[in-house]
Order: structure tokens, then C-alpha cells, then sequence
């Protein structure tokens, strides 16, 4: 063995590992990711959702005020009034303005049933839509027709690409 070489000679320098790389992220990062990702479409969902259920909300509100007032007041002609101006509200604000702006009296009436799913227009209490709101006295009690026009507005669709455009 040769008497200059020291062990100390034989040893290496340190090694360091390699650095940490930013790709791939670690499997936090990844669910992270994605239940951000998942809260974004959720958002833009509930966003798209409110915005196509504002008419029939403003709506329902708008009826359950016409339903306080007639309690109160229990006048039959005025209830029939505002339940037609309703009506022709919601369907404008659902269905393009070529389809619904000319409609009276029994077309009124056909196009209520049949987006309603209902006969009840045409066939029922629902009649006084067309020609109730014009005449001095109501034929019709208000309390039958609340019950349909609630109904009716639950039961048609909110706007679609398809039949805002």
C-alpha cells in the first residue's frame, strides 16, 4: 500500500439531487385542479340557470302579490285583469315576439293550452283570459283562475337558444 495516498483521496464530492420539477404536479395539485375546474362550470351553470328563470321568479312574485291583493280585497275583475297582463308577459319574455305578440282571443287561448299541457284555456276556467279583462264584471271567479295561471307559468319551459334567437 503506498504510504502518500491518503483514504481521504478515494472519497467523492457530495452529490445533490436534482431539483425539484414543476412537472408533473404531485396528486393534490391535480385535485386542485379539477375541483377547481368543477366550481368554474357550477358557477357558470347556476349563472346561466338564474338567468333563464328570472321571468318565470319575477312572474311568481308578481302573482303572489295579485294573490295577497285578493285576499284583501277580493275584487275578481281587477284579478282577472293583472292575470291576463301576466300571462302575455311571461309568454313574451319565453317565447319569440313573432310567435305570441298577435295572439287574441281563441289563438290566445290554443296557445295557452297546448304550452301549458292543458285543455283548462280553451275548455275551462282559463276562457276569461280572452275577453274577461275587457268587460265591466268578471264571469269567472278569481279564485278558480289563480290556481291555472300558476300552473301554467311553472309549466312552461324558460327560453332556450332554440326559441330566444
Amino acid at each position: 500500500m503506498p504510504a502518500s495516498s491518503s483514504p481521504l483521496q478515494d472519497l467523492r464530492d457530495v452529490h445533490l439531487p436534482d431539483p425539484i420539477s414543476l412537472w408533473p404536479p404531485a396528486l393534490g395539485w391535480w385535485i386542485v385542479f379539477g375541483l377547481m375546474v368543477a366550481g368554474v362550470i357550477v358557477f357558470i351553470w347556476m349563472r346561466a340557470y338564474r338567468y333563464r328563470t328570472k321571468a318565470r321568479r319575477l312572474a311568481m312574485a308578481e302573482l303572489g302579490a295579485v294573490k295577497q291583493h285578493y285576499k284583501i280585497h277580493k275584487n275578481d275583475q281587477w284579478v282577472v285583469q293583472r292575470l291576463s297582463e301576466i300571462t302575455r308577459r311571461y309568454a313574451m319574455a319565453n317565447f319569440p315576439r313573432t310567435e305570441v305578440a298577435g295572439l287574441v282571443g281563441s289563438s290566445w287561448l290554443g296557445f295557452l293550452d297546448r304550452t301549458g299541457g292543458t285543455n283548462q284555456f280553451t275548455e275551462g276556467v282559463g276562457h276569461v283570459l280572452s275577453s274577461g279583462p275587457y268587460q265591466p264584471r268578471s264571469l269567472v271567479p278569481a279564485a278558480d283562475l289563480l290556481p291555472l295561471v300558476e300552473r301554467w307559468i311553472q309549466h312552461v319551459s324558460p327560453p332556450t337558444r332554440r326559441n330566444t334567437a
